[in-house]
């Protein structure tokens, strides 16, 4: 072969690195004029006029895409920012290690998403997630069976079909884009140091951005990055102060496994819920449908009491449940997925809230203000209430001040955030409380008085239709905890009590065809 040697007369230089397809995207995306400009610079930037008002939305996950879908109302264009390359199908992704394991739509959330997106459920029910009532559930709480009440609706579904269902309809939006594969590394601040101008955007992994930065403008800045949100550290970095935080840790573990029902499988139910019993049982399993004619199985310990992530170490905790219904039904059902592990369910509250300076036009929502245990399945429907929180807030503003005026704006809508998550906030935290071995705030003489009141509206709801019906419009969020402490359900709740059911409420056929049941422990 022929040795090829650079011809100088060209002017090429043989160690110019081409661009990536990555990189031509981003500068294409953000429309910069030259290289130059992609340097970042420490001082405050001034806001470019305006090309139409702009709102920028760090994370592409639920509460992301709800915050877009609701700015695209009040906004000329939305952009979304994510680390991720977003799957074009419902698959994984490395930004959301949950999506493995069982999640479900609560009424309120399901409620919210069909507003926001007309046929949204038809859509989920179509490709196979299922529509699941009180009387399809057979439940046991520390207190015993429940009796079958009717109950709000839910969606049971993977969370790939339920986010890819979300993020499919939110970029259909002719106000939506997204930049993908791209990670915000600070805020932009205006002139007067009080006022978030954008964000500075930097290409995910690549060598060739790896110091460089580039400004991404907007009039408002949505933080819906999630758990692992540097929005402290961003805050810090432009003059603020960073949050206190409240964390609250049983150390529960759960792990999950796709199944295929065995074949002829029949049953009056469609959903396995077998709990805890605080504090001397920390293990609980679950099976729900999903899409595929599946079944998504996960087990749970608290207190580091972790379910093993091995098929026999999985079945033997199955068996070691309070009762061995899940078991029976699982043993010769046909795995089709691996076991996967999920240990981060640390409560964690950054009282953005409470801060005595916030800047203008800076709102955190989702996970990154408040992330909840997630094995409570509270997270998604929490994100679409804070979505219409924030679109009522726009709403307000701007009719009271205009689209132009964005002062005290970012204030008040943090201190939504925090009121829209409260209830879910108490329910989770509650719960993990209620073993010794959970870090944290320890509970005090109030908190431990509200334990023992809401167990015993449990141990009521099991037989009690009303004070089922109050409990699972709180569980629901439909109402908030204090709905429970109406006379008509405290009063029941507090002279109320019969003899825990001890078997399940189903059928002896069923019974037969699932195998021996143990009684509760």
């Amino acid at each position: 072969m022929a040795n090829l040697e650079w011809d100088k007369s060209s002017r090429w230089d043989p160690y110019f690195n081409m661009p990536t397809a990555r990189e031509i995207e981003l500068d294409l995306a953000l429309g910069s004029d030259s290289w130059l400009s992609l340097l970042a610079s420490d001082q405050p930037v001034p806001v470019p006029p305006p090309s139409g008002r702009h709102a920028i939305v760090i994370g592409g996950s639920m509460a992301g895409l709800l915050a877009a879908r609701v700015l695209a109302d009040h906004f000329d264009r939305v952009t979304i920012v994510d680390r991720d390359r977003l799957p074009v199908e419902a698959k994984f992704r490395d930004g959301v290690p949950q999506s493995r394991h069982l999640h479900a739509l609560l009424k309120r959330g399901l409620s919210v998403l069909e507003e926001l997106f007309a046929g949204l459920e038809s859509e989920l029910l179509a490709a196979g997630a299922v529509r699941l009532t009180g009387r399809d559930f057979l439940r046991m709480s520390a207190a015993g069976w429940a009796r079958r009440f009717e109950g709000p609706p839910l969606i049971a579904a993977t969370r790939e079909l339920i986010e890819w269902s979300v993020r499919s309809r939110t970029l259909q939006h002719p106000k939506v884009s997204v930049l993908q594969e791209q990670e915000i590394v600070g805020l932009l601040v205006a002139s007067d140091s009080a006022t978030v101008a954008g964000v500075q955007v930097r290409a995910r992994g690549s060598d060739r951005h790896q110091a460089l930065t580039v400004p991404l403008y907007g009039e408002l800045v949505v933080d819906a990055s999630g758990r692992n949100s540097k929005a402290p550290e961003w805050l810090e970095a432009i003059g603020f102060a960073k949050p206190q935080e409240t964390l609250i840790n049983s150390f529960l573990g759960y792990s999950s496994c796709v199944f295929a029902p065995r074949p002829g499988f029949q049953a009056d139910w469609k959903v396995l819920m077998l709990g805890d019993k605080p504090p001397a049982m920390p293990r609980a399993g679950a099976l729900f449908p999903i899409e595929g004619d599946r079944w998504m199985v996960t087990l749970a310990g608290y207190g580091r009491d972790y379910p093993p992530t091995n098929m026999a170490g999985f079945m033997e905790f199955a068996r070691s449940l309070r009762s061995d219904i899940l078991y029976q039904t699982i043993k010769d059902a046909k795995p089709l997925s691996r076991i996967n592990g999920f240990r981060s369910t640390l409560n964690q509250r950054r009282h953005f809230e409470s801060l005595t300076r916030w800047p203008e036009r800076f709102v955190v929502v989702g996970d990154a203000a408040c992330a909840f245990n997630p094995v409570y399945g509270q997270g998604m429907s929490v994100a679409a209430m804070t979505a219409v929180a924030l679109n009522h807030g726009l709403e307000e503003h701007f009719q009271r001040f205009g689209v132009a005026d964005m002062t005290g704006f970012a204030r008040r809508m943090q201190r939504t955030v925090a009121k829209a998550s409260q209830g879910a906030w108490v329910i989770a935290t509650g719960a993990d409380a209620r073993y010794p071995t959970t870090e944290g705030r320890q509970p005090r003489f109030v908190d431990r008085a509200m334990h023992a009141y809401l167990d015993r509206v449990i141990e009521v709801s099991m037989q009690d239709a009303t004070v089922n019906e109050a409990f699972l419009r709180v569980v629901h969020l439909l109402d908030a905890p204090p709905a429970l402490f109406r006379p008509a359900v405290a009063l029941r709740a507090l002279v109320g009590g019969r003899q825990p059911i001890v078997d399940p409420p189903i059928g002896q056929r069923q019974a037969a065809l699932v195998g021996q049941v143990l009684t509760p422990v």
